[in-house]
């Protein structure tokens, strides 16, 4: 990569998360590959593994999922979960749904799995392996000597990439993208892919880490504040002038449009419609900003990497903290069915009654706790 070499940029990549990416480079290269072709095992309890991410399916459907290939789902808002069935045991880094059906999950080594009936089981529809041959023949057709260099650089190194966010759009395309500008598309829900990584404007391999849809416009964020825009869901981005020089690991679209970008040390930028003025909202935090999302009653929550949770009563104007039990670092949040609020981490899973969700103008305790559904 152009602005620092491999072992740098995954150092900074790991540091930068805290938790969950290190695993896909570490250990032997036959181990890994191994990975990619072993079930994931069952897990006596489940609720108190790392788990990267956590989404609703179909208004009553809950899955999370995360290390060693782990996922699992409630239909009882979360008081109860059974593991799925899932092809390989890499850890898995991010969930999306099409509807209440078919769903997609991507992670370490560059997979990508599909389930067609609400995650209780997964296939493998792509890995970093069959990604990178698929670059490499796409840079040969390109006759790119650039590119060429590149992929071949992705086919010796195992396909060893984790992929870090999946996104399916309004227009049927669902996109995979991950680190060091791992990008690939498909029009058929994972049967056929096409390599992005030639066409978007990311000259220095920067990690993506997600992308969001918001009144005709898709935004796709990441590493040093990386952040490209496209029209509708239509695959030609381009770069925007970013906020921020800091890495963004997360959006949230508010049901009005606005969009809200969460990053290094607290840092949360808003924007009210596409084209409008990144504001910065102050937060009251110093740690990175992973996840959010936006409650029944129209009211916004954010978690962060060091155990916060941050709620907002004003679209995202103003965020205060939740006093809270127990943190540790949270990956992902999302709301059940009655009204609860779920949230994902590096200790498992923690179930948050609605009367729990009260903001508080004091200083942010260190001691505050979460109460854990493991308890």
């Amino acid at each position: 990569m152009k602005n620092a070499t491999g072992t740098t940029r995954r150092t900074l990549l790991c540091a930068a998360l805290g938790f969950g990416l290190a695993p896909a480079w570490a250990g032997a290269a036959e181990h890994k590959v191994r990975a990619l072709h072993q079930q994931a095992l069952k897990v006596a309890r489940p609720t108190q593994a790392v788990l990267q991410a956590v989404t609703s399916v179909g208004g009553q459907r809950l899955v999370a999922a995360g290390e060693r290939g782990l996922v699992i789902f409630s239909d009882d808002a979360g008081q109860s979960w059974n593991q799925a069935s899932v092809p390989v045991s890499v850890t898995l880094t991010a969930l999306c749904f099409a509807d209440d059906r078919r769903g997609w999950a991507v992670g370490n080594m560059g997979v990508v799995l599909a389930t067609d009936d609400g995650g209780a089981s997964w296939r493998k529809c792509l890995d970093g392996l069959a990604a990178a041959h698929l670059a490499f023949m796409e840079a040969k057709a390109a006759g790119s000597t650039e590119l060429l260099d590149a992929a071949r650089q992705l086919v010796e190194e195992g396909g060893d990439k984790p992929l870090l966010g999946v996104r399916y759009s309004a227009d049927g395309t669902l996109y995979v993208v991950g680190a060091y500008g791992l990008a690939f598309s498909s029009k058929d829900g994972g049967k056929h892919w096409t390599s992005l990584m030639h066409r978007w404007p990311n000259p220095d391999g920067l990690s993506y880490y997600g992308m969001v849809e918001r009144r005709g416009q898709t935004l796709l964020y990441g590493e040093q504040g990386l952040l490209l825009g496209a029209q509708g869901s239509a695959a030609e981005f381009a770069a925007l002038e970013s906020p921020s020089n800091g890495s963004l690991f997360g959006a949230q679209v508010l049901g009005d449009g606005t969009v809200l970008l969460l990053g290094l040390r607290g840092k949360l930028l808003r924007s009210e419609a596409p084209g409008s003025a990144w504001r910065v909202v102050q937060t009251p935090v110093d740690a990175a900003l992973m996840a959010g999302t936006q409650l029944s009653d129209g009211r916004a929550v954010l978690v962060g990497a060091a155990g916060q949770l941050l709620l907002s009563e004003d679209g995202g104007n103003r965020f205060q903290p939740v006093t809270l039990r127990q943190r540790f670092p949270f990956t992902g949040v999302t709301q059940a069915p009655d009204g609860a609020l779920l949230l994902t981490g590096m200790r498992g899973l923690v179930r948050l009654a609605p009367s729990e969700l009260v903001s508080t103008v004091q200083p942010f305790s260190t001691s505050s706790m979460v109460r854990s559904l493991a308890a």
